[in-house]
């Protein structure tokens, strides 16, 4: 009887603690979009559409990142966060190096690389994370 009852007592416990996995990995990879908030995907089709044409009206910053790039993944937070405080003053998006060759065109040979462009220039360029604030101060230059 003491058997059955622990095996019992052991089953719902592990049962327990694998739906709450189960919950919480499904709460950590709720959709994307969500997770970008107002962050943009530019890719080699819609780059001079999102981005070229866009830097005409205001200021956007572009960051070219990789998937498997862990100084990337600690740029993501401060760009979600930059697109959510001036998402009617700036463009903000990333660009996957990974799988757009437009990355090449730019010489782009270290990641993650952060480019504000206006009026279709290339304005200014940030290598490696950078904090918010820097961002900030160099968008106010350019109509921000």
């Amino acid at each position: 009887m003491k058997r059955s009852r622990i095996a019992i007592v052991t089953t719902v416990s592990l049962c327990f603690v694998a739906g709450s996995i189960i919950v919480w990995a499904a709460y950590q990879n709720r959709g994307t979009a969500e997770k970008q908030g107002y962050v943009k995907s530019f890719t080699d089709e819609n780059f001079e559409k999102e981005v070229v044409e866009a830097s005409m009206v205001r200021p956007v910053v572009v960051d070219f990142y990789a998937e498997w790039c862990s100084p990337c993944k600690m740029l993501d937070p401060i760009m979600r966060e930059l697109a959510d405080d001036l998402k009617d003053r700036v463009i903000v998006g990333k660009l996957d190096t990974d799988k757009n060759l437009i990355a090449r065109r730019f010489g782009i040979s270290r990641i993650p690389t952060i480019f504000i462009i206006r009026n279709g220039e290339i304005k200014n360029a940030f290598f490696g994370p950078v904090p918010k604030e820097m961002l900030i101060r160099a968008l106010a230059e350019y109509g921000s």
